[in-house]
């Protein structure tokens, strides 16, 4: 069971609190994880009574925790321990009516709210002196919109906490596939000692996305995909599959391991932004049996921006375990099905001892994210029942549903009981965001300044097709699809 503890969602009629957060938590109740004493108070700025919070609660469970039965006595129990709270971050008054919610147990403020906001908060949590050595702050991504505003906001998050007490959250580290790379590299000896230029040719990481920005077009426009998914989800990806080993799993070991990765990562120059990036946009085409309209017929998005739903990076390591290994990332929206997954492509066999006609593909490990999160090697065996040696590529397959009931519990129940348990392990720290901004805004700067162009792909379709050409100027291939 865990220690008491109060969570303040901030936004907590939101849709990431209502869809998210609340049946994270719930589940917990469901399992007797969460001590009677333990609150979940939600911040927002509807006039609400708690009954109607409570309300407000019991809707989004009805929809999106299919469990979910008002009858039974976990609801009960969940529904007593919930309060909310009406806040206008302006009114000193109401701000002097929140810290009589105030006591020394571990307390998490958890800023489901825009990152416009995250300043403001962090500050009058301070000036009201909200803040104890318990407490907890967590903040989503992103964090600024360049190096020098993420300096700004960590800044202001850092006057009021100290650094291991701001948890910056990304949900791709609570996903299970994402957690195994660890188990797989560093409790297997027979990857660890491979994992290295000795044997891997290059790597790739994937997250494609079949829907288009949906009701987000006007955000989207001013991120787009290098600063929403690249500078966050797949760097970090990058990071625990390229670091090196950690001294322990639950310390800041693993932090420190993953800073000395990005901050060996080779900047693009002048040459290579050209040959070794792509940006890109969808047009009108088929996504899911379906016409769908060019990224700049959604709603919100202007037309005279260059904004990019697709990135795809050819990125070089400097250091001595990966020198000369490309690692290539690929992100997109409104691709051709929705697909995250990692796949480590081995060296060919130095020399083929078999006969001239039988071909020896290398070995290829893919670590599949979404969906049916598993581990799926491809080895080569001898095809029964034939003259000599015919050589077949056939997958030892892990699927991780066929052993752990892992489709209960999502990625953002993980993380926070890590909050709540105070392990940052798989948050990104301060000086993780300054680094992995910095060399995003490299590329971004060249982009503009060399007029990197914009391409077009199809909706539907795996990208645009310099994405191809760029590894089949290495005599490479895209991996396309979950399984195949």
């Amino acid at each position: 069971m865990l220690d008491t503890f109060d969570l303040v969602l901030f936004g907590g009629t939101g849709d990431l609190s209502t869809r998210k957060l609340i049946p994270a938590l719930y589940r917990q109740e469901t399992v007797l994880s969460l001590n009677d004493d333990s609150q979940i108070i939600g911040v927002g700025t509807k006039d609400l009574t708690d009954d109607d919070y409570i309300k407000v609660i019991e809707n989004s469970l009805e929809q999106f925790y299919p469990a979910f039965n008002r009858e039974d006595d976990s609801w009960k129990r969940f529904s007593k321990r919930v309060r909310y709270n009406k806040l206008d971050i302006n009114s000193d008054e109401d701000w002097t009516n929140f810290v009589k919610t105030k006591t020394d147990r571990v307390t998490v403020f958890y800023l489901a709210i825009p990152p416009s906001l995250y300043k403001l908060i962090s500050k009058k949590l301070k000036e009201h002196q909200l803040i104890t050595k318990n407490s907890r702050i967590v903040v989503e991504k992103p964090i600024g919109t360049d190096q020098k505003t993420a300096k700004d906001i960590n800044k202001h998050l850092s006057s009021g906490f100290n650094e291991d007490q701001i948890y910056r959250i990304d949900h791709y580290l609570g996903k299970e596939a994402v957690q195994n790379l660890l188990a797989l590299r560093f409790a297997n000896t027979i990857f660890e000692q491979s994992w290295s230029n000795s044997a891997i040719d290059h790597i790739q990481i994937s997250v494609a996305e079949d829907l288009g920005v949906e009701d987000r077009g006007g955000y989207y426009d001013k991120t787009g995909a290098l600063k929403d998914m690249v500078q966050n989800h797949l760097l970090q990806i990058l990071c625990l599959i390229a670091m090196e080993p950690p001294v322990s799993i639950s310390s800041e070991s693993v932090r420190d391991e993953k800073l000395k990765v990005l901050k060996s990562l080779a900047n693009f120059n002048e040459t290579s932004i050209v040959t070794d990036s792509v940006r890109a946009t969808y047009s009108e085409g088929l996504s899911k049996g379906e016409a769908a309209c060019s990224y700049q017929d959604e709603e919100g998005v202007d037309i005279d921006n260059r904004t990019e739903t697709f990135v795809a990076l050819k990125v070089m390591i400097n250091n001595w375990r990966w020198s000369g290994v490309p690692f290539y990332l690929r992100t997109g929206k409104r691709m051709k099905s929705k697909t995250s997954e990692i796949t480590v492509k081995y060296k060919n066999v130095p020399h083929n001892i078999f006969s001239e006609n039988s071909k020896v593909p290398s070995n290829q490990l893919v670590l599949r994210i979404h969906p049916d999160e598993g581990i799926d090697l491809k080895l080569n065996t001898k095809e029964p029942g034939v003259t000599g040696f015919d050589l077949e590529e056939l997958p030892l397959d892990l699927n991780l549903d066929d052993y752990y009931e892992i489709g209960h519990q999502d990625c953002y129940e993980r993380l926070l009981l890590d909050v709540i348990k105070g392990n940052p392990a798989l948050f990104v720290r301060k000086d993780e965001v300054d680094a992995s901004w910095q060399w995003i805004d490299n590329i971004i700067n060249l982009w503009e300044s060399q007029d990197v162009p914009m391409e077009e792909y199809n909706s539907g379709t795996w990208g645009p097709v310099n994405s191809d050409l760029l590894l089949k100027r290495d005599f490479r291939t895209w991996k396309n699809g979950s399984k195949k």
